[in-house]
């Protein structure tokens, strides 16, 4: 088994930290879109954690998907469906 430094295991403990507080910051939004910018953001926390545990295909697909498609497909499900008030 690889032994890990302890000053590995504390950035790894902190980015596990900062992962969980940005989904739950996406779902605890009111805004969609501001919901998506922050889930992309906490995608790329995400990527850049799979590359520290040396994974770096699924970081670079976690990068790719998490960040533009995801987001993407969000705000343009979003802007799609917008109702407009009628006064």
């Amino acid at each position: 088994m690889i032994e890990l430094s302890a000053s590995f295991m504390v950035v790894a403990y902190v980015m596990v930290i900062g992962i969980t507080i940005g989904a739950v910051a996406a779902l605890l939004q009111k805004d969609l879109l501001r919901a998506a910018f922050i889930s992309g953001a906490e995608c790329i926390a995400l990527a850049f954690f799979f590359q520290a545990l040396l994974a770096p295909d699924i970081g670079l697909t976690q990068a790719i998907v998490g960040t533009v498609l995801l987001p993407g497909i969000i705000i343009l499900g979003i802007f799609k469906t917008r109702r407009t008030e009628e006064e």
